[in-house]
């Protein structure tokens, strides 16, 4: 799947559904060769502490793969007149993950 990113002050964040996010989810286990991958739900707090802390803003910006979990991530979108699918909690999110398997 092609990753479809909208940029929040710098943090890529997946414009994806929760359905697509589980697909995608499952795309990166099978294709992970056991190697490490990362995973983040970005809210607007993780956003703001990382444009002051170097290193958590390059775990963010660079995670294989990042849910928009908060409202303020949605509304970033929109202020930049690009419309997140979906808002995807980082609970809903590893539940969806439960499921897979």
């Amino acid at each position: 799947m092609q990753r479809n990113l909208i940029k929040i002050l710098g943090v890529n964040i997946d414009n994806v559904t929760l359905d697509e996010a589980g697909l995608y989810t499952e795309q990166l286990i099978e294709g992970s060769n056991k190697s490490c991958k990362i995973v983040v739900a970005p809210n607007t707090e993780f956003i703001m502490m990382a444009n002051k802390d170097r290193e958590f803003f390059e775990v963010l910006k660079n995670a294989d793969f990042s849910t928009p979990d908060s409202v303020g991530v949605m509304i970033g979108g929109k202020l930049q007149k690009k419309k997140f699918k979906e808002r995807i909690p980082g609970q809903s999110y590893f539940r969806k993950i439960l499921e897979l398997r």
